[in-house]
């Protein structure tokens, strides 16, 4: 399962630092503003992320964590 990243406004690949009308800036902002299925929290920016098997955007961690926890309990 692979991973990735936002990188924060105003860095060298993230979005604008000041608001704009740039595509790519409005999709990673709106991707940053996603909540996460498993923790119900926004994704956020330099977190690592993945997409789950349904395709919604969650924390990578929470996504690995909450397989983890299935397995330990024997449910797969």
């Amino acid at each position: 399962m692979a991973f990735g990243t936002l990188p924060r406004p105003g860095t060298e690949l993230g979005p604008c630092a000041n608001p704009c009308t740039h595509t790519d800036c409005a999709h990673s902002r709106q991707m940053a503003e996603t909540v996460c299925r498993v923790c119900t929290r926004p994704i956020g920016y330099d977190a690592k992320m993945c997409f789950d098997s349904a395709g919604r955007l969650v924390h990578y961690l929470c996504l690995l964590e909450g397989t983890a926890a299935r397995h330990e309990g024997g449910v797969r």
